[in-house]
């Protein structure tokens, strides 16, 4: 799994607009590195997996609410900062 680049790096300060950006890039990785082990597991394993998806989603809608962050302006930002996947 490939590393997604972090925000603290460049001191984004925590509790803004743009660290609200950086976590929608770090649940878009994490929802692909979900779809992907969810693939080779079954059961209630799946479950789980699609659980911890949809708590992920909600966490996104609530950083879009919170910062007023349109739709087109979180994926153009995501699709910037989305790293090369093996």
């Amino acid at each position: 799994m490939a590393a997604v680049p972090s925000p603290r790096s460049s001191r984004v300060e925590i509790g803004t607009r743009e660290m609200a950006l950086w976590t929608l890039v770090n649940i878009e990785a994490a929802l692909a590195d979900i779809r992907e082990v969810r693939r080779h597991v079954r059961g209630d394993h799946k479950r789980r997996l699609d659980e911890v998806a949809v708590i992920l989603g909600v966490i996104g809608a609530e950083a879009k609410a919170t910062y007023a962050i349109p739709e087109a302006e979180a994926a153009k930002f995501v699709q910037a900062n989305r790293t090369v996947r093996d």
